[in-house]
């Protein structure tokens, strides 16, 4: 049988070991307490990339409301205008925007024309076309309101910048007055004679230009 002082010995080396286990154990935890919170100090969240977006290719896109109806239609080749249940065509291939009203009748369009390389804005009644405002591929511009045959036009081109007013499809005032057309002007009205008729080439030029600018033009009486 052990003596006591055996006995207390013992105890005193186990308790030693125990005590050296318990500050290694407090060490280890110190440490990876010390590590996780230098890495949560010195981490910073990566920043999100933007996602670019991405471009939508399309030949035509078309905008319908609740019912059904065609509101907008974007194109790079739009089809002739509706007016009335038929087709009225542009006279030339167009490309852009189109608007149209609830009953979905052309209302008003943003469109660049080909082969004449014009671009406007068109603004419609639920008749037809009462105002535009154009610019040419290379130079000149014209802004035109009218009401059957009455209109006022402001233009600036070749002939000079004016103001127009005309009544019943013949200029009744100009300012300044255009004396005498471009040679440009006058070539174009004479040849299209070739593809209309007389009457429809004075009445297109009286509908810009005064009487006397017409006559010394096309030599009419």
């Amino acid at each position: 049988m052990e003596s006591r002082e055996s006995q207390l010995e013992s105890l005193k080396r186990r308790t030693r070991k125990l005590e050296r286990r318990l500050r290694l154990s407090n060490s280890i935890w110190l440490l990876t307490f010390g590590v996780m919170a230098v890495s949560a100090w010195t981490w910073q969240p990566r920043a999100q990339q933007p996602t670019a977006p991405a471009p939508l290719r399309v030949s035509e896109l078309v905008v319908v409301d609740a019912k059904g109806v065609e509101r907008v239609r974007i194109g790079g080749d739009l089809p002739d205008a509706l007016i009335g249940g038929k087709r009225v065509p542009r006279g030339e291939k167009a490309a852009g925007v189109l608007l149209y009203d609830g009953s979905g009748r052309e209302r008003s369009g943003y469109v660049t024309f080909e082969p004449s390389g014009n671009v406007g804005l068109t603004l419609d009644t639920r008749r037809g076309q009462v105002a535009y405002f154009v610019a040419g591929p290379d130079s000149g511009s014209a802004l035109q309101l009218w009401h059957g045959g009455d209109l006022v036009e402001l233009r600036s081109d070749a002939d000079g910048s004016r103001l127009t007013a005309a009544r019943a499809g013949q200029v009744m005032s100009q300012e300044p007055a255009v004396a005498a057309m471009s040679a440009g002007t006058c070539e174009a009205y004479r040849g299209a004679r070739a593809r209309v008729s007389r009457e429809q080439v004075v009445r297109d030029c009286r509908r810009r230009f005064t009487e006397a600018a017409c006559r010394s033009c096309l030599g009419e009486p």
